[in-house]
């Protein structure tokens, strides 16, 4: 959960700017896409884990302290957390994809 938080602040750090012009022009549909793509990314992250996760579960070699299955199951939780963060992303597109057809899109 930390993790995931963790993944969307540094995501909107990097993009506050742009995010925070969006926001004060009440741009939903801009934000709606916004936060597509960041679902998009997110999930593209967590395919990466998930795969670091199967390569360790099929080279069984010690790596330093940690066993290779410790390792996968620290990948995976990282997959799972970052596919969290994704739903995240895409309720928040959803919200503002709501809001455009209401007339709050100036």
């Amino acid at each position: 959960m930390v993790l995931a938080v963790g993944l969307v602040l540094v995501l909107q750090g990097c993009a506050e700017t742009s995010t925070q012009r969006m926001i004060n022009a009440n741009d939903h549909n801009g934000l709606a896409q916004y936060y597509t793509q960041q679902a998009q990314e997110l999930r593209e992250k967590a395919k990466r884990w998930e795969t670091t996760a199967e390569y360790y579960d099929k080279h069984s070699e010690p790596h330093g302290k940690t066993e290779p299955k410790q390792h996968a199951a620290h990948c995976r939780a990282i997959a799972q957390n970052t596919l969290k963060a994704a739903d995240e992303a895409d309720a928040l597109a959803q919200e503002h994809r709501a809001m455009h057809p209401h007339g709050m899109i100036q």
